[in-house]
């Protein structure tokens, strides 16, 4: 106040026009007020605030007229100035709180109105503060404190309407199942607004009661269209689509432009699965300026099957409306580049098993070309090249595809010191195929017609060395026995006019094979068009050999065996070992024909006719070279088939989740922790009270020694400590055994299964949340606790207390429990909201892997079950058609 404004009240009081005649004048103002004339009566008031400025009635009077007609600034300003003069005026701080919140600063309001709780005498008085307080705490998003005020309010001022809706909205949004009953109750009241049933509905747990609401609500206002609205998305969401739909048809004729009525129909047209006429109202309420949100625009469009609406949603991200769109995989699925990661973010958002199919199978393989092979394994490469599970398998299906078109594939087969090199020169008529290489340093090698000879060989890592025609020989006999490991294969390329019409492939003895190529050697003996199997006469057909023949005849490969070394064998001892042969092997050769290596090639050389070459050259056109077509078509039909079989077996297991099982397991957790609770409501206020009961006794001796026989009870500044530390000892301890307590109930009891406990079902996020919100809600009221002895209980108890009651344990006990720290508010209500949020984002984390393995589920349908099923119908109709 300024010394002006002082004078001129002191000129006014000598004057005679004192506080008595300002007080009429405030009265008279107050009556203007009320019959209407607002603007005259704040300026009277304005004037005697001005003529009295040290009167604070004026200013008190002035501010809430100015906040009453919403001019909350200079209501503050009136206000601040009352309660400076006047800092004992509960109705003051009261009003000034008041203001402040509805102006938003929450600090100064919380301040103001703890001074007026402070200060107030009268319930009503108490009440209002608590109510205002209420809506700041609220307004602040502190729901359980908003709650604590709320609830006060209405225990002083009974049943208040307006504290009473607000009392059921911060339950509301607590997620409190009384909440549906406060607002119901406010719906009710004579004269409330209809929208408060769509209110109470939207807050009601049971989607029973929450129709009847609705429907309350029509009948008392049947043409209340936010209420018709409310009621045709609920049952949209229901599930009752038809009904929906009428309802949401009648709201948009009643009014073409509602955004709300829009919205209803868009959600029955999609109850009912009426995906491209839900997708046509989004668009007209996006025409409109109100557009549904991305996700529920793009899962639209996706049940829709509509890609002009899919492109649209992935070219408009940049003005922010897609933040919430998984635009990259969005516009890779467009694409068609998206990978299976993207296509299950897209997915996620479909909303039904059809949606999530069109988004996976549109980047579905085609189906294999019917009747052309060479097409079918080109098929099948790129389905390989482009399935991860299936990838290992590309290799194997691109050289059969790559072989398809070469000369046919024989291979040379046999044990060690068969002849094998030697049989391979005879049968071209030159020296090509080294022959002296020890077994250590053999290598597969492929006899291939190039118009230049020489070689290149194939290492296991990949990398590739060419040789000159000279290096060939030396190179493969010179091998170290480490080099000659890292070999894949060797091929030697000569211009031969034979190897135009096969490829030869000389394989090392299988009885002295090195590790490191007895998978090349296996690998050739499916993937060659035809094997010759070389005997040496005096060790033929042995155990080793027919293992082998055995494995050669389940892949339908036709094989001709080869008497070799018959150079000093009479014919008789030659026809009893070919017998011998053929009766070992049976029918696991085509058949038997002997032969001498060194006696073909020299013949060859001098060109002079050799019987047993004629023989084994008519044996091989009648066996092979006459039937190449047909072992070429019949090799490329077994890779195919061995990929169908591998592609199957290649396939990911099936997740082995029972989601059914796991909400169970869930709910079962969700009943063990509200036991827990509830007998932890009771136990820790056991454990408390049994504190304040060792505590009182310890009281009483110290107290009793100093106790005057006719004064008061004393104690030292010491004992007030002593007191404070065992207290919060005892409550400490009985927090922690409540935190054990609680514990526990997560500890998995359930009896071992073959995947581990059965409690196992419940995901393991969801009990580290539940344990993190236990540690939390101990840790918050351990530190309340310690507030409230602390902070003011055990002082006050020494100060007010001690001193008039008589020193007996149980009335000091009495005394010291009635400021004991409450663990209702400050340790389990809040506890049970943050158990049950952790529950439910259980449910919801739960759902969402659901989702997720219903899309990988589909993905292998669609990207590998079905296309290997196709590739084994097209396999099937070139098998009756040979």
């Amino acid at each position: 106040m300024g010394i002006i404004d002082r004078i001129a009240g002191t000129l006014d009081e000598l004057a005679g026009d004192g506080e008595g005649a300002a007080r009429e004048e405030i009265a008279l103002a107050l009556a203007m007020a009320e019959r209407g004339d607002v603007a005259e009566a704040e300026a009277r008031l304005a004037d005697v605030a001005a003529r009295f400025p040290r009167l604070g009635a004026a200013f008190f009077q002035l501010g809430r007229l100015r906040a009453r007609r919403g001019a909350l600034e200079d209501a503050v300003t009136a206000l601040g100035k009352a309660v400076d003069l006047d800092r004992d005026g509960a109705e003051t701080w009261a009003v000034l709180g008041d203001a402040l919140a509805r102006l938003g600063r929450t600090e100064p309001a919380r301040d103001a109105l703890r001074h007026a709780l402070a200060r107030a005498a009268s319930a009503e008085l108490r009440g209002r503060a608590h109510a205002t307080l209420g809506r700041v705490h609220a307004d602040a998003g502190q729901l359980g404190k908003a709650v604590r005020d709320f609830r006060k309010a209405l225990e002083l001022l009974g049943d208040d309407p307006e504290v009473g809706l607000a009392y059921g909205r911060a339950l509301a949004r607590l997620g409190e199942p009384e909440a549906d009953e406060w607002l119901t109750r406010a719906a009710r009241r004579e004269g409330a607004p209809p929208a408060l049933f769509a209110e109470a509905a939207a807050a009601a747990a049971d989607a029973g009661l929450a129709e009847r609401l609705l429907r309350e609500g029509l009948a008392g206002a049947p043409g209340d269209g936010g209420l018709r609205v409310a009621l045709a998305r609920h049952l949209a969401r229901a599930g009752r689509a038809d009904e929906a739909l009428t309802l949401a048809l009648t709201s948009v004729a009643a009014d073409p432009t509602s955004a709300p009525a829009l919205a209803a129909l868009r959600e029955a047209y999609a109850a009912s699965a009426r995906w491209r006429e839900a997708l046509a109202v989004a668009r007209r309420e996006t025409d409109l300026g109100v557009p549904p949100a991305p996700a529920t625009r793009l899962a639209l469009a996706l049940a829709a099957h509509d890609r002009d609406a899919l492109t649209r949603l992935a070219a408009n991200d940049g003005d922010g409306d897609g933040a919430e769109l998984p635009v990259g995989a969005l516009r890779s699925f467009l694409g068609g580049s998206a990978s299976d990661d993207a296509l299950v973010a897209l997915a996620r958002l479909a909303p039904d098993e059809a949606a999530r199919r069109f988004v996976v199978a549109a980047h579905a393989p085609a189906p294999p070309p019917d009747g052309n092979l060479i097409g079918i394994l080109r098929w099948a490469h790129e389905l390989a090249a482009r399935t991860p599970a299936l990838v290992s398998l590309a290799v194997d299906v691109g050289r059969a595809l790559e072989a398809f078109d070469r000369p046919l594939l024989v291979a040379v087969m046999g044990e060690f010191n068969a002849g094998k090199s030697s049989f391979v020169n005879a049968l071209v008529g030159e020296e090509i195929a080294p022959t002296g290489v020890t077994p250590t340093t053999a290598t597969v090698n492929v006899l291939r017609h190039r118009p230049a000879a020489g070689g290149r060989v194939v290492y296991h890592d990949g990398t590739v060395r060419d040789l000159g025609a000279a290096s060939v020989g030396p190179f493969l006999r010179e091998l170290s026995e480490a080099q000659a490991a890292a070999v894949r294969v060797v091929e030697i390329f000569h211009p031969l006019e034979a190897l135009r019409r096969v490829e030869i492939v000389d394989t090392p003895g299988l009885n002295s094979i090195r590790p490191e190529h007895e998978k090349v050697a296996r690998d050739f003996l499916v993937e060659a068009d035809a094997l010759v199997w070389v005997f040496a006469i005096g060790q033929a057909a042995k155990a080793s050999e027919k293992e082998a023949l055995a494995l050669a005849h389940a892949e339908g490969k036709h094989v001709l065996g080869v008497l070799n070394k018959i150079d000093g064998a009479s014919d008789e001892d030659i026809e009893a070992v070919a017998r011998h042969v053929r009766g070992g092997v049976g029918t696991l050769v085509d058949d038997v024909i002997p032969f001498s290596a060194t006696r073909a090639l020299e013949a060859r050389r001098a060109g002079r006719p050799d019987a047993a070459t004629e023989a084994l050259e008519a044996a091989l056109e009648r066996h092979f070279f006459g039937r190449a077509r047909d072992l070429k078509r019949a090799t490329a039909l077994a890779a195919l088939r061995r990929f169908a079989s591998a592609a199957q077996a290649a396939a990911p297991p099936a997740p082995g989740l029972d989601f059914g099982a796991r909400r169970s397991a869930l709910d079962v957790l969700d009943e063990r922790l509200r036991g827990a609770l509830a007998r932890e409501r009771i136990a820790l206020r056991a454990r408390i009270d049994e504190a304040y009961r060792v505590a009182a006794f310890e009281v009483r001796d110290f107290a009793r020694p100093r106790a005057w026989p006719f004064g008061e009870h004393r104690a030292e500044a010491a004992d007030e400590q002593f007191l404070v530390e065992l207290l919060e000892d005892g409550i400490e301890r009985a927090a922690k055994t409540t935190r054990v307590a609680l514990h526990e109930t997560l500890v998995p009891d359930g009896p071992p299964s073959a995947g581990g406990a059965a409690a196992d079902l419940v995901p393991g996020a969801a009990r580290e949340a539940a344990a993190r919100a236990i540690d939390a809600a101990v840790e918050r009221f351990e530190a309340y606790a310690h507030g409230v002895v602390e902070g003011g209980a055990v002082a006050e108890f020494f100060r007010s207390e001690l001193p008039r009651i008589e020193l007996d344990a149980a009335a000091i006990r009495n005394a010291l429990a009635r400021r004991a720290p409450d663990p209702e508010g400050a340790l389990f209500g809040a506890l049970a909201r943050d158990l049950t949020d952790a529950l439910r984002h259980a449910h919801r984390a739960l759902d969402d892997e659901e989702t997720d393995a219903d899309i990988r589920r589909l993905l292998f349908e669609e990207h590998l079950e079905r296309p290997i099923g196709a590739l084994e119908g097209v396999l099937g109709d070139l098998r009756a058609s040979d």
